[in-house]
């Protein structure tokens, strides 16, 4: 059943414009610091509409800036205290699946990544820092049978999840904890402890935008982050025979290979193959359409890369498509931007890497809103300054450039061609060069 919209005007301690994980995580964190607020929920569609219920449900202590960058800009001491809050992050993510009684599939099986080139066993063997173990193409084998597989990185630190029960299970217990989540209300104008959502004023002590790349269709922050599309297949539930040809994985494996152009995978609760990919272009203006519409031919593309990493499955079938946006910043730092006058949090720039890191978001605003005289270390890494993308048409013709070059690049790769200096160009364009 669909939540009631906003009918009439509010007041509240704390208004928060999102029903994805960062907006229902922020709010389970404060009423755990303070079981009297008033919270609200404003979700313009429904409770995981976005990146949260359409997501490859990996709960990883991933970060979308490699760890020597974090090194470079803020030290070690910075850097290791958000590698260790990231690890930490992942438990914590299974803790309160436990606790709340969330059924979600959580799985906390590791993570395989593998490579089937030299150029990407030259980039895991340079990856390796503990509990991360190297693997051989046999050790490889052994967790999962990936066609072309020269050697591996096992990563024990990441789980999975279905990702649409885990938002929504979230919200559904929350509601019973007293948040109001409001769905079918769209956030039309952002004031000074003020919203306007569905033609009602809403009135907060704190405000907490947890839109993520949806944050680009407000006027005013529309180069602030930019909408990068990332679609996913999955298959049909894996006969016997097709299961054991594969290896007979563990149930919650999550898989990838080091391919530029980003893939990722998991072996699901019922013995499926959910699969995604990026490499839809990006859309001008920062326009959000519907992912199917905007594919534009990804659904065979991802079909056609599971059946090249499991040749053995070249009858499977492939049950259902879907996709959405997530959100990248100019630098890839992910941020929370925090205007105090206004009474205003924003949450942004996952790139990818927030089913566990929504989580720690959450932590991290909910002690922002409440405590703003005790910062965190790591909230270092999450306030730097905005930086801005440029201007259309440069945005546009930049990113799918880039994009282009990055699939250029992987060709090159696999057939052992250098392409440092396209690499240079495509990381140049798309705000990754170190």
């Amino acid at each position: 059943m669909p939540r009631a919209a906003l009918d009439s005007s509010l007041d509240v301690d704390v208004a928060i414009v999102g029903g994805g994980l960062s907006g229902l995580w922020t709010a389970r964190y404060l009423l755990q610091r303070d079981p009297g607020l008033r919270v609200a929920v404003l979700e313009r569609s429904y409770v995981g509409f976005g990146a949260s219920g359409r997501n490859g449900g990996w709960v990883s202590a991933l970060f979308p800036v490699p760890l020597s960058k974090v090194r470079t800009v803020y030290g070690d001491v910075v850097a290791d205290e958000l590698m260790q809050a990231l690890d930490a992050t992942v438990d914590e993510v299974a803790r309160q699946v436990v606790e709340l009684g969330i059924d979600c599939d959580f799985a906390k099986a590791g993570t395989l990544l593998v490579a089937r080139n030299r150029p990407q066993w030259a980039r895991l063997r340079a990856a390796v820092t503990p509990p991360a173990v190297l693997l051989d193409a046999r050790g490889a084998r052994q967790r999962l049978k990936v066609s072309k597989a020269i050697g591996a990185l096992y990563q024990p630190q990441c789980a999975t999840v279905q990702p649409a029960k885990l938002v929504r299970g979230l919200a559904d217990r929350l509601e019973k904890l007293g948040v109001r989540i409001y769905e079918e209300t769209e956030v039309t104008d952002v004031g000074d402890h003020l919203l306007r959502a569905n033609g009602y004023r809403v009135r907060a002590g704190s405000i907490v935008l947890a839109t993520e790349s949806y944050t680009s269709q407000f006027k005013d922050w529309r180069r602030t982050v930019l909408p990068l599309y990332s679609m996913m297949v999955v298959t049909e539930p894996l006969s016997d025979g097709q299961f054991e040809a594969i290896g007979s994985p563990q149930l919650g494996l999550s898989f990838s290979d080091e391919r530029n152009m980003v893939i990722y995978g998991q072996i699901t609760a019922d013995r499926r193959i959910a699969f995604g990919g990026r490499g839809a272009p990006y859309g001008y203006g920062s326009v959000i359409a519907p992912a199917p519409q905007h594919g534009h031919g990804m659904r065979a593309r991802l079909e056609q890369t599971v059946r090249e990493l499991f040749p053995e499955l070249s009858d499977v079938g492939f049950a259902d498509f879907w996709g959405g946006t997530l959100g990248v910043t100019r630098d890839w730092f992910p941020r929370v931007e925090v205007d105090s006058r206004r009474g205003l949090t924003k949450i942004y720039g996952y790139a990818g890497d927030g089913v566990a890191m929504t989580n720690l978001m959450g932590r991290l605003v909910a002690q922002q809103v409440l405590s703003p005289a005790t910062p965190s270390v790591v909230g270092k890494v999450f306030a730097r300054p905005p930086r801005l993308w440029e201007p259309e048409p440069l945005r546009y013709l930049g990113i799918n450039i880039g994009l282009a070059l990055t699939q250029l690049v992987d060709v090159c790769e696999r057939w052992g061609v250098s392409a440092s200096m396209l690499d240079t160009v495509r990381r140049t364009l798309i705000g990754q060069l170190e």
